[in-house]
């Protein structure tokens, strides 16, 4: 089911993708989706940690908790996939966290993250973990693309790469840590793979469109002028 979901899925022609590997994604248009893809980086953890709380096995709990555990960099906050992710923001562009924290978060983005936590936390579990490893598992090929496309369009060298080279294999690791809480519930009943189905697709569908939605927003330029808080929009982990 799941090969067949992704080849159902255009997300392998999706015009972002398209863009980077064909040279013609602006620069400056690129970073900008970027420092917006920071807020769903730096929120992942949270729907994971709350659909991890669901999985009734104790044995396949635990292990999607220490996906969650990886996500926060095991405890070391200078490696927390957030933390990564700035890192390379920065070596793109000079990109600070008070930059980050100056952007406006997009509609686009808010739209993605509140998707997983009604998947995560208000559905039935199945589709929770259905979401989160097809997201998983898109992104262990993504990564390879826009890390690939980061260092031929030549704004950074291979050796400067961060975040994406990592999550090229972990997230395959991590996809099937998700796919195995599904495994049993799967051979069970209709009812449980009508749930599995709904939530494999949602998570394909929903994450080749906010790719879509991306390149779609990528001239928008939004910067805050004076907050009280530099969490007001809750989405920096």
């Amino acid at each position: 089911m799941i090969d067949e979901i992704l080849a159902d899925t255009p997300f392998r022609d999706n015009a972002y993708f398209a863009a980077l590997r064909g040279g013609t994604f602006d620069r400056e248009d690129f970073i900008e989706t970027q420092i917006q893809f920071y807020f769903a980086v730096a929120f992942f953890g949270r729907p994971m940690a709350a659909v991890a709380a669901k999985i009734p096995s104790a044995k396949l709990r635990v292990e999607i908790l220490r996906n969650v555990w990886e996500e926060h960099g095991e405890g070391d906050e200078g490696i927390t996939h957030g933390s990564t992710f700035l890192t390379l923001l920065n070596r793109l562009d000079g990109i600070t966290q008070s930059d980050v924290e100056h952007s406006v978060l997009w509609p686009e983005v808010r739209l993605f993250n509140t998707m997983l936590t009604g998947a995560c936390v208000i559905d039935d579990y199945l589709v929770g973990v259905g979401v989160m490893g097809m997201i998983e598992r898109m992104f262990s090929e993504i990564s390879g693309w826009i890390g690939a496309g980061i260092v031929e369009s030549g704004w950074l060298k291979a050796e400067q790469m961060i975040h994406y080279n990592v999550h090229q294999a972990l997230d395959v690791r991590h996809s099937e840590d998700f796919f195995a809480v599904l495994a049993q519930p799967f051979e069970r009943d209709a009812d449980s793979r009508y749930l599995i189905a709904q939530g494999l697709r949602l998570g394909a569908f929903g994450f080749n469109r906010f790719y879509e939605d991306l390149f779609a927003a990528r001239k928008r330029r939004m910067l805050v002028g004076v907050r009280t808080s530099p969490d007001v929009n809750d989405w920096v982990g």
